[in-house]
């Protein structure tokens, strides 16, 4: 899959405006995706099914078989996601 094949699911993150791939996870939720691959700690596997992009977290035995068949794997967006701060902050 290359990026003109996921242009259909990009967005900005509505936290923090960052560039996303909005994905459904098997269990059907929503899973923002950072949009590019990471090579080393990568443990989502994307997929299109029936029009719709769908996210597979990997476990670290599963993540490390997809690499060694050469599978581009991504990462989460929520651990990445800074949100701007506005305003005062509490004492």
């Amino acid at each position: 899959m290359n990026a003109a094949d996921l242009a259909p699911w990009r967005a900005r993150c509505p936290l923090c405006g960052a560039p996303v791939l909005w994905a459904e996870t098997t269990a059907g939720k929503p899973l923002p995706v950072n949009p590019t691959p990471a090579p080393e700690r990568g443990n989502v596997a994307l997929s299109v099914h029936g029009g719709q992009l769908i996210a597979g977290v990997l476990r670290r035995n599963q993540a490390a078989g997809a690499r060694d068949h050469g599978r581009p794997l991504y990462t989460a967006h929520a651990p990445d996601c800074v949100p701007p701060r506005h305003g005062r902050t509490r004492r």
